[in-house]
């Protein structure tokens, strides 16, 4: 199976509409991530108009931590009572540059609230964690609630990821194109990670590899060959 743990479906196709051949005709799982309403909507109809993807594509759907617009706890809230998404995110903690850091308080309230959400729908959590990995331990107690927590693109360290799984978190840890660009903490974290903490994903289309210009599902199988061959050199 060709696994994708977070991509931006709407977003892949506008730039590559052919990406949607590779999606239907592969065995292909994807969580497929949405800020708004027009998202969900366009992967539902994706779905509905290709069957074959069916229980494939599944919709998340969570307020980013660099758009922090609390109205869409409403969005939200409507979605899980609908049952219309199959997880929340991607949401978390963004202060990588000096505009996102401006709203970390809100951020914080909103993560929190989000997180409070998804214990009680019993659904997974897709993270997004940037220069804040510290603060996630703050939610420890909210993130041990979660069913399943996925730190999607990880950039943490190794030993925090550890740190998180002995707190007692059901936390996996998914990387994309950073392996393959030599992204050295990924590396770490992928070789000390236990094997089934850790996923594959693209990130589609954003993240691409060294020399193009958008990442793709296609990726996938050269991004699991490098985390095999990483953790075959422990």
């Amino acid at each position: 199976m060709i696994s994708d743990a977070h991509l931006h479906l709407k977003q892949l196709l506008e730039i590559s509409p052919e990406q949607a051949d590779f999606i239907k005709e592969n065995d292909f799982f994807g969580f497929c991530s949405c800020r708004n309403s027009e998202e969900v909507e366009f992967v539902e109809n994706f779905i509905a108009e290709n069957p074959e993807t069916a229980g494939r594509l599944k919709v998340s759907f969570g307020i980013h931590p660099q758009d922090p617009d609390e109205k869409e706890l409403k969005t939200l809230e409507k979605l899980i009572s609908e049952n219309r998404i199959a997880a929340v995110g991607e949401i978390g903690l963004d202060r990588f540059s000096e505009e996102f850091a401006k709203t970390f308080a809100l951020q914080k309230k909103l993560f929190s609230a989000q997180l409070e959400m998804a214990a009680a729908a019993n659904l997974p959590v897709i993270l997004h964690v940037r220069k804040a990995v510290p603060e996630i331990f703050e939610s420890i107690q909210l993130l041990k609630k979660i069913t399943k927590v996925i730190f999607h693109s990880y950039s943490g360290t190794a030993e925090e990821a550890g740190s998180i799984l002995n707190h007692g978190v059901n936390a996996c840890f998914s990387f994309g194109n950073a392996i393959l660009n030599g992204h050295k903490k990924a590396i770490l974290a992928v070789q000390t990670l236990p094997e089934e903490r850790i996923l594959t994903e693209t990130d589609a289309p954003y993240q691409p590899k060294k020399g193009e210009t958008f990442s793709k599902p296609a990726d996938i199988p050269e991004i699991q060959a490098k985390i095999s061959e990483i953790s075959r050199k422990i």
